[in-house]
């Protein structure tokens, strides 16, 4: 999902908040460099920043924008940042290639911000009526491929009864327009493009056996949990904290993302609300480890609980 906002750039002017004299006067002596990709999403840093949710936990942060999806990953490895917000497909491919991943926190679980959509006069209807037909996804090994595989068992077929086309999301809406694809899965902001020009949503990506599913969350190194216990405390209680002040707080929202992001206030208006969810929900999780491996993204069964953050 982090590769969802290519056209979510950091825009040069934004929130204080987000730049490098963004540091919060914390207790812990040192400043935390905690990575993030510009999107609605990762606006639960952005407000514990701005709000000063981070000082009251004792952190002094920096927050560093970053390239979304699997090149957060490599700036946190190198030590460019000691904290990021990533996809948890990318983290969990990372830890089976051996990478030093750690689980600290969660964000943002599927909900109605992702949707599967299909051109106006469309006869596919239902997931079922996918057969035979092409779905785009923003990446073959991403959350996208793993839940409609699910939804597509669900509704009585097998992944290989739809073929899967990787395409950015900004290609989408043309690509289903002009007829190249039958099907895509757009997320916010551009599942209000796709409804406003007038293509049809048939229904949500995240339903049925993935209600629910993480989707991204914040992760650091081994090493900096090892040696760090009290920020990766402090840091997972301001983000549950700020997630909870931005569920459903549109109004929040409306005044914060267009300070750090490219996407104005009035496509934040219209845009389904993130599910923000700080809590890392194990269980979760490990189910989307355990997909993975089952349609192939991944060669091997993975422990999640012994990649958490401790």
């Amino acid at each position: 999902m982090a590769l969802s906002a290519l056209a979510l750039t950091a825009c040069g002017g934004g929130s204080t908040a987000a730049g490098p004299d963004a540091a919060a006067s914390g207790g812990t002596g040192e400043t935390v460099q905690v990575g993030y990709f510009p999107l609605v999403h990762t606006a639960t840093a952005v407000n514990a920043g701005e709000t000063g949710i981070f000082e009251d936990h004792g952190l002094d942060v920096e927050l560093v924008p970053t390239q979304g999806g699997a090149a957060a990953i490599p700036a946190l490895v190198s030590g460019n940042v000691d904290l990021t917000y990533a996809n948890y497909t990318s983290a969990l491919l990372a830890l089976e290639k051996g990478l030093p991943i750690r689980f600290v926190a969660g964000n943002d679980v599927g909900r109605h911000d992702h949707g599967i959509f299909v051109a106006k006069g469309s006869d596919i209807k239902t997931v079922a009526d996918l057969k035979g037909k092409t779905f785009a996804v923003n990446n073959l090994q991403n959350i996208g491929t793993v839940a409609i595989n699910a939804l597509l068992e669900e509704a009585g077929l097998t992944p290989a009864d739809v073929k899967l086309v990787e395409m950015p999301y900004p290609d989408m809406q043309a690509a289903l327009e002009r007829g190249a694809v039958d099907a895509i899965w757009q997320v916010e902001p551009f599942q209000a493009s796709a409804k406003a020009a007038g293509l049809v949503k048939i229904g949500d990506l995240f339903t049925g056996p993935v209600a629910d599913m993480p989707v991204a969350g914040w992760i650091t190194t081994e090493q900096f949990a090892k040696e760090n216990p009290e920020a990766i405390e402090a840091f997972q209680a301001s983000i549950t904290e700020s997630a909870t002040q931005l569920q459903d707080n549109r109004d929040r929202l409306v005044e914060l993302v267009p300070t750090y992001t490219k996407v104005g206030a009035d496509v934040v208006k219209q845009a389904e609300m993130p599910q923000f969810d700080g809590e890392l929900d194990t269980a979760s999780l490990q189910k989307t480890a355990d997909l993975m491996k089952k349609y192939g993204i991944t060669g091997a069964d993975l422990d999640v609980a012994s990649a958490l953050a401790k």
